[in-house]
């Protein structure tokens, strides 16, 4: 690409309050203080960002999530937050007044990978924004495995009991230490995620958008910038994803250099499937 990517992904944060069995985030990575975010932020003003995903770990861990919001905003960036949940009421009013589109996971119909409660405080967000009605999009996320195939369709029964704007449906990636460690538990082969990935589409794409995220679709598709300000491209060989560590994000050919390794297909076609994006 010969410009700066309009929508970049931010993990603002390593840490999380899970510990996910397909977890691909690593842990322990430094983060950022303010001062530098501020700098970061005013980077991308200048290289006509238009939206920021900020993503972790769990990003309402962060003490100043609130400032990073607001701080955004000042720029008039589009904000795409993907959260657990867990965190969500303690920021509720800050969430529901900058965030253009909240990612949510949902693992299953009445349980979650995370940890007992998640599932209850997922719908519980589900349910104040039904009661609302100025809101972020919303966005489900649903990674596939060997445990939930079988039960999709009940998920998106669920689904449609609430204001969904986007279901994304994730086929599993060994990525990093929990979801390579938990692979052979997890991986289903890629006929039965194509296949049950065509159901979902055909039974539910009249009521909310439907995306189906292969792992080769997001292949060299991302411009993530982790906690500690290194730019970094998943790269998958369709048995193990590692991370390509291309620069830091101050640096000057940092672009040149992501630009050696990303497809731009594939990075437009995810940003568009996922937030609804237009370039």
């Amino acid at each position: 690409m010969k410009q700066f990517p309009e929508v970049v992904t931010f993990r603002i944060t390593s840490r999380c309050n899970n510990d996910c069995k397909y977890c691909f985030g690593p842990r322990n990575v430094e983060e950022m203080d303010f001062s530098k975010l501020k700098k970061l932020f005013h980077l991308f003003y200048e290289r006509r960002v238009k939206a920021v995903v900020l993503t972790g770990g769990e990003p309402l861990l962060r003490d100043d999530f609130g400032e990073i919001l607001k701080e955004l905003k000042k720029y008039s960036f589009k904000i795409f937050l993907d959260t657990n949940g867990d965190l969500f009421f303690k920021s509720r009013d800050l969430i529901s007044k900058y965030v253009d589109i909240i990612g949510l996971p949902i693992d299953f119909p009445d349980s979650s990978y995370r940890n007992e409660d998640n599932i209850k405080t997922v719908l519980e967000i589900l349910d104040y924004y039904k009661k609302i009605k100025k809101h972020p999009l919303i966005r489900v996320g649903t990674v596939v495995t060997k445990d939930n195939f079988r039960k999709l369709n009940e998920i998106g029964e669920l689904l449609k009991k609430y204001p969904i704007n986007i279901w994304k449906i994730y086929q599993f990636t060994p990525q990093n230490v929990n979801a390579i460690r938990n692979k052979s538990l997890l991986e289903i082969s890629q006929s039965e995620f194509n296949r049950i990935s065509k159901s979902v589409k055909d039974n539910f794409s009249n009521f909310f958008k439907v995306g189906i995220s292969s792992r080769q679709d997001r292949n060299n598709a991302y411009f993530f910038i982790g906690s500690d300000g290194i730019v970094f491209i998943p790269i998958d060989n369709m048995d193990i994803c590692r991370e390509k560590k291309i620069g830091n994000i101050f640096e000057k050919d940092i672009l040149d250099k992501w630009g050696k390794f990303i497809s731009e297909k594939h990075y437009i076609d995810n940003v568009r499937l996922t937030f609804n994006y237009k370039f």
